[in-house]
């Protein structure tokens, strides 16, 4: 009999033990838990600011695009100016009165 309240008084201290094992598990798999969450909560934010920043950079191409055509645009439109006005030319009309206005200029000067 003594034996066998040895034996028991021997499971009971083995089951405490690892009653006590078991508890330092569970709080340090709460504890991993937790740790897990805030992992996934900074990963979904980080997730939305590359987003947000992805969108960002679209919106910043597209702006510069837009500014790229502009500046094409009016570049092309002052290259039509300028062949507009090589083609033009003045009339003979035109010529005379330029020249008498400079002799006129030239008369008064003197």
């Amino acid at each position: 009999m003594l034996s066998a309240c040895n034996a028991a008084a021997d499971e009971l201290r083995a089951s405490r033990i690892l009653i006590d094992e078991l508890g330092t598990e569970n709080a340090a798999l709460r504890a991993r838990l937790e740790t897990e969450k805030r992992a996934n909560e900074l990963l979904t934010d980080l997730n939305e600011t590359r987003r947000a920043e992805s969108e960002a950079l679209k919106s910043t191409v597209a702006a510069k695009s837009e500014t790229i055509a502009a500046k094409d645009a009016a570049i092309s439109a002052q290259d039509k100016l300028i062949e507009s006005l090589k083609t033009k030319k003045r009339s003979t009309w035109a010529r005379i009165a330029d020249i008498l206005l400079g002799a006129g200029v030239i008369a008064i000067l003197k």
